[in-house]
């Protein structure tokens, strides 16, 4: 499934004029969240466009720090309390129990965003500036905070940040970069992935946007940056980056023609920042990133004309707007090729998207209703750890460059879909429309509740309105009336529609009766897993 073969008529970022009804709501929601809550759909559908898109772009608090929720042998750290900032412990493992607690914070953070598109921008800065490897759990803290803190915050900011950030100085051996031994790793991303993007090759070691002489003269620029107290247990050390003036390149740094042929001269800590500043001069910077920001939020293919009518005026935005990320994403999404029918539904989710919009969609609440905290961060570990293995891993992408499904042509999102990752999408399914839901241990399980769940359907006592309204929350295009026939047939095989009516209705006169809920919980548990069979419930 994909956009048509068919030219649309672009008129590049001009405001949508169109009705604004739960479907435009619905295609923004999905787009710029993950998952759909039935609640939210309708705040957003009775607002205006510019004030919905306004809230979703509006600045939120930081996230709570992680919990240690399970382990009594950190004496800085009681169970329930949060560990960031606390030192490690000689002879203890304490980074087990927090790179399981950093896991479920992850999804904790996804599962309780209301009206913001600050998650789905983490996630696509944790794909732009990809660290693979778990890492230590406070450094690997710090650093997606910092993705947090800048989802929607200034492009030439965050990577100034990022450069002498820990993570991603031991990532890419930027804290071996010295004067005499000169280490390119960083330098070559930099130019490659993070700001110019590469291009095809015109040259002897000539690229579209830049040199192997202005890499070699940028890892020179960026020589002395240091790491230290990673693994350290003395009272009052905690890993930090620093500057070694001694390990410095302190002559002039030639660029090439590409970058005006521009010397950097000696800056010492500070002469980073002018590397990055100088970068951010190519007007290739902001169409790089615009180009993927498009990927992300629109679609993967990029037509000619695409690029030259709506890529090319995001990238004015952003340079006009010195690199904030929030009037870029607001002028897309308030124009009209953002809501264009080709761009409803031709995306694939990603794992993280799958899990966790499921974990949004079916209201979290419902199936912690009887866990306790332990239990509920367990459940919140399995989320992410179904993610990973439908090739997700969160805190560790496959390389510098991303997941595969972010830049790989020409497939593109079509790679999260494999022989292996279609069984754990369905399996994850599965589980989750399973009678007994998901164990946790000690008697507890994690389940979705949707006798509940479609408490929120209009006229949900209809079976044929039950089921519309059901497709028009979970499913980004409309189906055939085949397709709803099938859907009908999963919930009352062979009967008639009056059999759901008569049923449903016995159980809201009568919720206490155990029988009669089973019965309709599992219809319902057969009508969802039909859904969640669909192609169309790949797609977002």
């Amino acid at each position: 499934m994909g956009k048509s073969h068919f030219a649309p008529t672009l008129t590049g970022l001009a405001p949508y004029t169109g009705e604004w009804t739960a479907a435009q709501a619905a295609h923004l929601l999905r787009r710029t969240g993950f998952g759909l809550v039935p609640a939210e759909l309708s705040r957003l559908t009775a607002m205006e466009m510019e004030e919905a898109v306004d809230l979703l772009l509006a600045d939120q608090p930081l996230p709570d720090p992680p919990i240690n929720y399970n382990f009594d042998g950190d004496p800085n750290v009681p169970v329930g309390e949060p560990w960031p900032g606390n030192p490690l412990i000689a002879g203890v493992n304490v980074n087990q129990y927090r790179n399981q607690s950093l896991r479920a914070w992850i999804i904790d953070n996804i599962r309780k965003e209301q009206f913001s598109v600050r998650e789905r921008m983490a996630e696509f800065w944790a794909n732009h500036f990809a660290i693979s490897g778990g890492g230590q759990p406070q450094v690997r803290y710090e650093y997606h905070l910092l993705l947090e803190e800048f989802a929607l915050g200034n492009f030439r900011e965050l990577m100034k940040r990022i450069t002498v950030e820990k993570a991603m100085l031991v990532f890419l051996n930027g804290n071996q970069n010295s004067a005499n031994s000169p280490n390119e790793n960083y330098a070559r991303e930099v130019l490659e992935l993070f700001t110019v993007g590469k291009g095809p090759q015109i040259g002897e070691g000539d690229y579209t946007n830049y040199t192997e002489e202005d890499v070699r003269a940028l890892a020179r620029a960026l020589t002395g940056w240091r790491t230290r107290n990673f693994n350290s247990t003395r009272d009052g050390a905690f890993p930090e980056a620093y500057f070694d003036a001694g390990r410095h390149d302190q002559t002039d740094k030639q660029l090439s023609y590409h970058f005006n042929n521009d010397v950097i001269t000696d800056g010492g800590a500070e002469e980073y920042k002018q590397v990055i500043d100088r970068i951010f001069q190519q007007p290739a910077v902001a169409r790089h990133l615009c180009r993927k920001l498009y990927r992300h939020f629109v679609y993967y293919k990029i037509s000619e004309q695409e690029e030259t009518e709506i890529v090319e005026a995001m990238a004015q935005i952003l340079e006009d707007n010195d690199f904030e990320i929030r009037p870029v994403l607001r002028a897309l999404f308030l124009s009209a090729h953002f809501y264009d029918t080709d761009n409803l539904g031709p995306m694939i989710k990603n794992p993280l998207q799958l899990v966790g919009g499921l974990l949004r969609t079916f209201n979290h609440d419902y199936q912690i209703a009887e866990l306790n905290f332990e239990q509920e961060r367990r459940l919140l570990n399995y989320y992410y750890g179904r993610a990973a293995v439908m090739d997700m891993d969160y805190f560790s992408p496959p390389s510098v460059a991303g997941w595969e499904a972010y830049y790989q042509a020409p497939a593109f999102y079509r790679i999260w879909i494999n022989s292996s990752t279609l069984q754990e999408r369905t399996r994850f399914t599965q589980t989750m429309t399973s009678r007994n839901g998901l164990g946790l241990g000690d008697g507890a399980r994690g389940k979705f509740d949707y006798l509940g769940w479609i408490k929120q359907i209009p006229n949900e006592t209809d079976p044929n309105d039950l089921i519309t309204g059901i497709v028009e929350r979970l499913l980004p295009r409309t189906l055939t009336d085949g397709q709803l026939a099938n859907l009908k047939e999963a919930l009352i095989p062979g009967l008639p529609d009056f059999e759901w009516t008569v049923e449903y209705a016995d159980h809201l006169n009568a919720p206490d009766d155990e029988d009669l809920a089973a019965s309709v919980e599992a219809k319902l548990r057969d009508l969802f897993l039909a859904i969640f069979s669909l192609a169309e419930f790949q797609l977002v």
